[in-house]
């Protein structure tokens, strides 16, 4: 995801770059927020900037092979972490895994 596809929050967007440019990466970043208020599109959208080989000044490029794979979500750098619960098909053990491919569709 770029920035540019991720709806308002330019304050952000600009603070979240510019730590990047001046080399000021925290160890975690912390997206937290209401359903729907862009915070899932906003960490995808740093993390790819932050993987890109080919970043423009103000976005990744979207063109590279770490891009291309973000977009896929199979960068071996992005991992997902679900909140899990057993529900009527899952009455047992329940894992992230379990999860995903009903999460994809939501993307």
């Amino acid at each position: 995801m770029l920035f540019t596809q991720v709806i308002g929050h330019n304050g952000l967007k600009r603070k979240l770059i510019q730590s990047i440019r001046e080399g000021r990466i925290p160890h975690a970043q912390l997206f937290f927020g209401p359903e729907g208020s862009g915070n899932l599109a906003m960490a995808l959208a740093y993390a790819q900037y932050l993987n890109c080989t080919g970043n423009k000044e103000e976005d990744a490029c979207g063109q590279c092979h770490s891009c291309l794979k973000y977009q896929k979500l199979i960068h071996p750098d992005l991992h997902f972490i679900f909140p899990v619960a057993t529900t009527a098909e899952i009455k047992e053990k329940p894992r992230s895994v379990d999860f995903i491919r009903n999460w994809r569709e939501f993307l």
